[in-house]
């Protein structure tokens, strides 16, 4: 993970000190934004997050999210830490804010990593629990709380972090009854190391190729096929894995623009950027190198290479006439469509 290209939100242009630009420097065996002027260096910080796994009536506490990112997706009550407040306190704060529950904590049951939340990478404290007082009730961030069993946990768990906690809550039960289901939920995995932020690219068809390439399954190999492409390919396709596509029963498909030489079978990591919408449902994620430098280190949205965008629309439209470009999706719209995908895959039985 540490050699990735992961997006810092908090990245400075200016120095917090002097106000003068800054510029990269390395320090430590990496690349930081550094003052010229007065010498301050920029190091990126994890932020630190706090959750509570409250057991309630034998199930599991869980409230589902009002706001993007994962609307709609259930978690345990959490919040980021203040500055100056104990994780222990964060945690209860939370439960009662979010649930209408007094608790008392019971101890850590884990401290988690994820990378999967566009707004930040984070380190997630989170603590068993059990109330004490208040009435289940959804507030604050929260459009409903429930108490679930654990062999009914929902699959749309929002998050990394949450998910391993969630597992290990799980998996902790007496005869453990919701293992299966706590499993499942550690499948999201498959689409990258933080999908949706990053998500994994297997290459069908390298950039630059003029023939099409296709993975068969029955065969595991990857075969020619006797259609050309109408002109040489202008990105490196391929799909994303633990994702499914319900348009045409098969994962995602990837773009990646950035030069480079690669093969089919290779497993780059990208940062997706936006979508293309298609007619026929078969949308494509367009994503940049986040394994090795890319040739747009500033990009975050698609909208900002109209180039590319006019290019795949022409090469798509040239190789199949009968589908028709409906228009884009940034990169949040990107990271939704991955997430259903993501869904699909760990609630289906691919």
């Amino acid at each position: 993970m540490d050699q990735l290209i992961l997006p810092d939100p908090g990245r400075p242009d200016y120095c917090a000190r002097c106000a003068a630009p800054t510029a990269p420097q390395t320090r430590g065996g990496r690349t930081r934004p550094a003052c010229p002027n007065c010498g301050w260096v920029y190091y990126a910080r994890n932020a630190l997050g706090a959750a509570v796994a409250v057991e309630l009536d034998g199930g599991l506490v869980l409230v589902q999210r009002r706001f993007e990112p994962y609307a709609g997706w259930w978690m345990l009550p959490a919040g980021f830490v203040e500055y100056g407040e104990f994780a222990a306190d964060t945690a209860a704060r939370e439960a009662e804010e979010e649930t209408g529950l007094e608790v008392a904590l019971d101890g850590l049951l884990g401290l988690y990593f994820g990378a999967s939340d566009p707004r930040n990478v984070a380190h997630l404290a989170v603590y068993r629990a059990h109330a004490v007082g208040g009435a289940l009730a959804a507030a604050d961030d929260a459009v409903d709380v429930r108490a679930f069993p654990p062999d009914a946990i929902p699959l749309e768990i929002a998050f990394e972090s949450q998910r391993e906690a969630i597992a290990d809550w799980v998996a902790a039960r007496p005869n453990a009854p919701g293992l299966t289901r706590g499993r499942r939920l550690l499948r999201y995995a498959a689409a990258g190391p933080a999908a949706p932020v990053l998500v994994y690219a297997v290459v069908e068809n390298p950039r630059g190729s003029t023939g099409r390439i296709r993975y068969r399954a029955a065969t595991a190999n990857f075969e020619p096929e006797p259609r050309p492409f109408p002109w040489p390919l202008p990105v490196h396709y391929g799909w994303i894995p633990g994702t499914l596509c319900e348009a045409d029963d098969a994962e995602l498909d990837v773009l990646l623009p950035d030069p480079g030489h690669t093969a089919p079978g290779a497993v780059l990591v990208g940062r997706p950027i936006g979508v293309l919408y298609r007619s026929d449902g078969d949308h494509k994620i367009v994503a940049l190198r986040a394994d090795a430098g890319t040739a747009y280190p500033a990009t975050t949205e698609v909208a900002e290479l109209p180039d590319l965008q006019a290019q795949l629309v022409q090469w798509l439209h040239d190789y199949r006439p009968d589908v028709q470009a409906t228009g884009w999706g940034d990169a949040a719209a990107a990271r939704r469509l991955i997430l259903a995908c993501q869904a699909a895959w760990v609630g289906g039985t691919h």
